[in-house]
């Protein structure tokens, strides 16, 4: 492919066939040793100058480089994983990680400044997620903690429930001003919170977090909405403030419903994207 390149790019004829392609391997190798800059990792192989010519000539044995082990998912492996920061959480795959990293450039979009990240691991699936992904109320500490690859939990008839007698059977106005008041106190950390005080963080996040659909009826949403006025102070005047009762509260608080029916975080995430009656 490199010699095709180099002789369209210098418009010359093809002079050379499949049966010349190992002698042209050994040159373009022998071509990039010789000319590899003297600093940084050309310090180590400027030595194989010689070397090569004298594997060329018969006179060194060749060097194989052998096919590394798969590392499957052992308790070894975990203890391996644990000490080293190559972990990706599940819920950033989705696009649902309270630390969200940007696809294109590999970097935290979220909460880039948060140095110290607590981690848990499935013990069914043993993958990782954040502590804050998990959700603060599980029980993380739990030898046993899931993220709910392994659990078919029934509907709990949330909705219906609401529906019936209100937000306030489910959720309290005591429980709503204690979220508000975490949430702006940054005890608990929210994907949706971040992006509503950084909103260029990513638009595409942005756009993403956003409830698609309601789960309840245009009157308990009135009534949640007016609930979450009254408890947090929050004044109609002010857009900005009701963008963020729309786009933040009023998902954390379906989020935090279903963490108390023993949902991890990211469960209650999917649930709320895919629509899933609850």
């Amino acid at each position: 492919m490199l010699m095709s390149t180099l002789y369209i790019s210098l418009d010359a004829q093809f002079d050379y066939t499949v049966h010349d392609m190992p002698v042209l391997r050994k040159w373009w190798c022998l071509l990039l040793l010789e000319n590899w800059a003297l600093n940084s990792y050309g310090k180590v192989f400027a030595h194989w100058t010689n070397e090569c010519k004298k594997l060329l000539e018969g006179q060194h044995s060749p060097v194989f480089r052998l096919k590394r082990k798969l590392d499957h998912n052992t308790a070894a492996t975990m203890e391996k994983k644990a000490a080293s920061s190559q972990r990706e959480c599940m819920a950033d795959v989705m696009q649902f990680c309270i630390f969200q990293k940007s696809r294109s450039i590999g970097r935290r979009i979220l909460y880039p400044n948060v140095d110290i990240v607590e981690w848990v691991a499935c013990t069914v699936c043993r993958g990782w997620l954040h502590v804050d992904c998990a959700g603060k109320s599980t029980d993380f500490l739990s030898a046993s903690f899931s993220c709910g690859c392994n659990t078919s939990k029934e509907s709990t008839r949330i909705i219906d429930a609401v529906e019936e007698g209100g937000i306030l059977t489910v959720f309290s106005r005591e429980q709503i001003k204690i979220l508000h008041d975490d949430l702006m106190e940054s005890r608990v950390r929210s994907n949706r919170l971040y992006l509503w005080r950084m909103p260029s963080a990513s638009l595409f996040l942005n756009q993403h977090l956003k409830l698609r659909m309601f789960p309840f009826s245009d009157q308990r949403i009135f009534e949640m909405l007016k609930e979450i006025e009254e408890v947090t102070g929050i004044e109609k005047e002010d857009l900005r403030l009701i963008d963020y009762v729309f786009d933040v509260m009023l998902p954390e608080i379906i989020i935090n419903i279903l963490m108390a029916e023993g949902h991890t975080r990211l469960e209650a995430e999917v649930i709320i994207a895919s629509g899933r009656h609850f």
